[in-house]
């Protein structure tokens, strides 16, 4: 089994990244404005849920946000990990 993720949040997507048969997530939500699209994802990892938001501009990642209900949403500019989550998602859903 993975390793949980601690209360404070700490390498919370280095943890997903390395046990990626542990973390599932469904998508509830794509809207597409010209060449913007953006997804909300539920996600669920062994000792987390919560919500990725993100947000393409020609393909390229602009915006993601990732809220597990530690106290701190993990952003692209506080976790520079974020976006290899956001792009396996995106390949995998």
């Amino acid at each position: 089994m993975a390793k949980p993720i601690p209360a404070s949040g700490a390498g919370a997507v280095r943890l997903i990244l390395k046990n990626k048969e542990d973390f599932h997530f469904d998508l509830r939500k794509k809207e597409m404005d010209g060449k913007k699209e953006s997804y909300l994802y539920d996600v669920f990892y062994v000792n987390a849920t919560g919500t990725l938001n993100i947000a393409l501009e020609e393909n390229e990642i602009k915006i993601a946000a990732l809220n597990l209900g530690l106290g701190k949403v993990i952003t692209l500019s506080n976790d520079e990990n974020l976006k290899k989550l956001c792009r396996y998602v995106l390949e995998k859903s």
